[in-house]
């Protein structure tokens, strides 16, 4: 039986000379794996441009149960995103996303909260006109919703100092070294509040927008074993400053 569903395409590697495999991830099914044969051939069907870093696609494919990789039947583009590949600080951004994305989402079962995260922001990315440059911040905070690790906010409201190991405020710095203090702390805290309508600016400068990412990214490290070194953030620091 086909499925016909929405995807958010995350990653491609090129696999021989011809062909690909690309993580897309599904409204219907997760995370899927799918090979493309044949995109760098002379006339292919599904070229490589169709699964650029989160491309917004429409899919139709036949799943095959336990096999890691599954082949498409058609697909579509369902929205085309012209500012995230003309602007360069919007494509540093999608670069970063489409990494964290590849580094951290692993379920194979839909998740219709997730998506719906995910594409919104995709779309929000691709039409806002005003400040956008902190957009990658507030998106990794976001995303631990998901993932099992958002920030505690209950019960602080000061400046204080945010545990990294525990996930939450504390008054006091804690006994280990993985912490954010104060004033970065305040903001670190500002970024899981955001302004629904302006999520990409929180006023912040290029120093403060670099160290708030370096925490974030060992916020991750922290929560998630497996969770190496990314290659983005250092494009983001270079394009964002």
């Amino acid at each position: 039986m086909n499925i016909h569903c929405r995807g958010i395409v995350v990653q491609q590697v090129r696999y021989s000379d011809t062909s690909l495999i690309v993580k897309i991830y599904t409204e219907s099914s997760g995370m899927v794996s799918f090979m493309v044969r044949g995109a760098f051939k002379q006339g292919a069907r599904f070229r490589p441009a169709l699964f650029m870093p989160l491309n917004l696609i429409e899919i139709v494919y036949t799943p095959k149960p336990n096999k890691d990789l599954q082949f498409l039947d058609d697909l579509s583009i369902y929205q085309h995103l012209l500012q995230l590949r003309t602007n360069m600080q919007k494509n540093a951004i999608v670069l970063y996303v489409s990494e964290l994305l590849g580094k951290t989402i692993r379920e194979h079962e839909a998740n219709p909260a997730l998506f719906g995260f995910l594409f919104s922001s995709v779309q929000w990315l691709e039409l806002i006109e005003g400040d956008f440059r902190d957009f990658h911040l507030y998106f990794s905070l976001e995303l631990t919703r998901f993932l099992g690790f958002y920030p505690r906010l209950e019960g602080h409201g000061g400046l204080g100092y945010f545990d990294l190991t525990e996930g939450r405020f504390r008054d006091v710095a804690p006994a280990h070294a993985y912490f954010v203090g104060p004033p970065e702390s305040a903001f670190f805290r500002a970024l899981c509040q955001p302004n629904p309508q302006a999520p990409g600016n929180f006023g912040l400068d290029n120093r403060l927008r670099r160290t708030l990412l370096q925490e974030i990214l060992l916020y991750y490290r922290l929560h998630i074993p497996d969770f190496h070194d990314m290659k983005s953030p250092e494009v983001l620091r270079t394009v964002l400053s």
